[in-house]
C-alpha cells in the first residue's frame, strides 16, 4: 500500500513545484513589463509574448531581452535600442522603427530586419524584387529607381515616399497608403492598386497600362504629362469606382469622377 501511495505523492509534488514554476515566471514578466512602462528602460528583460500593440515606446532600451513572439504592432519605436534583443516572431505590423539601433547580434526575422534596413538605409536603387513588404511602415523612404517588380506591399505605409521611376511592375500594392507620394515616371504595369490611397501623389509619366485601381483614391493625385517623362498611361486600366475628384490632368484640368 505505502509502495502505491508514494509514487502519486511525488507526482503531486512535482506538479504543484511546476506550478510553483510558472507562477513565478509569469510574476517575473509582470515585473519586467511594469518596469518597462514605468521607465520606458527593460535591458535583459523576459518580455516574451507581450502584447506591446500601439504603445508609445520611443527611445526604449531593450537591449538584451527576450522579446519573443510579442505583439509591436502600430507601436512607436523610433531611437529604440534593441541591439543583442530576441524579437524572432514579433509583429512589427506598422511598426514604427526609423532610429532603432540593430546589431549582428539581434535576432529578427529576415523580412523586418529587410524593412529596417530599408528605413535606416534608404532604397534608392536597390533591387528587392519579389520581397514581402506588406503592412510594413516605410514613410517617406526613398525607393527612386529601385526594383520591387513583384514585391508584395500589401496595406504598406508609403505616404511620402520617393518612388520616381521605381519599377513596380506586377507588384501588390492593395490597401497601401500612397499618398503624396512621389510616383513620376514609376512603372507599374499591371500592379494591384486595389483600394489604394493615392491622394495627393504625383502619377506623372508614371505607367499603370494593366494596373488595378478599383476602389482607388485618387483625390488630387497629379497625372499630368511630365516634360521630361512624357504621358501619364492608363490603357487597359481597371478605374472601375476609382475617386479621382479633383485630380490635376493636362493643361490644369481638374477631373470631377465618383467624387465621394
Amino acid at each position: 500500500m505505502r509502495g502505491e501511495v508514494k509514487p502519486q505523492l511525488f507526482a503531486l509534488t512535482i506538479l504543484f513545484l511546476s506550478l510553483g514554476w510558472m507562477g513565478l515566471t509569469r510574476a517575473e514578466n509582470a515585473t519586467h513589463l511594469q518596469q518597462l512602462r514605468q521607465t520606458n528602460q527593460c535591458p535583459n528583460c523576459d518580455l516574451r509574448g507581450a502584447n506591446l500593440s500601439r504603445v508609445q515606446l520611443r527611445g526604449v532600451n531593450l537591449t538584451g531581452s527576450n522579446l519573443t513572439g510579442a505583439d509591436f504592432s502600430y507601436a512607436d519605436l523610433e531611437n529604440s535600442d534593441l541591439r543583442g534583443a530576441n524579437l524572432t516572431g514579433v509583429n512589427f505590423n506598422g511598426t514604427i522603427l526609423s532610429g532603432a539601433r540593430l546589431d549582428r547580434t539581434t535576432q529578427i526575422d529576415d523580412k523586418w530586419r529587410m524593412v529596417w534596413e530599408l528605413v535606416s538605409q534608404g532604397a534608392r536603387g536597390r533591387d528587392i524584387s519579389g520581397a514581402d513588404l506588406s503592412h510594413a511602415y516605410l514613410h517617406n523612404v526613398n525607393f527612386s529607381g529601385a526594383n520591387l517588380a513583384g514585391s508584395n506591399l500589401t496595406q504598406a505605409e508609403l505616404n511620402g515616399c520617393n518612388l520616381n521611376s521605381a519599377n513596380l511592375r506586377e507588384a501588390n500594392l492593395t490597401s497601401s497608403n500612397l499618398s503624396r507620394a512621389n510616383l513620376t515616371n514609376a512603372n507599374l504595369k499591371a500592379a494591384n492598386l486595389q483600394e489604394a490611397n493615392l491622394q495627393g501623389a504625383d502619377l506623372s509619366a508614371a505607367d499603370l497600362s494593366d494596373a488595378d485601381l478599383r476602389g482607388a483614391d485618387l483625390t488630387r493625385a497629379d497625372l499630368r504629362m511630365d516634360s521630361v517623362w512624357g504621358y501619364t498611361r492608363l490603357r487597359g486600366a481597371n478605374l472601375d469606382g476609382v475617386n479621382v475628384c479633383d485630380a490635376v490632368m493636362d493643361d490644369g484640368l481638374k477631373v470631377e469622377l465618383n467624387c465621394r
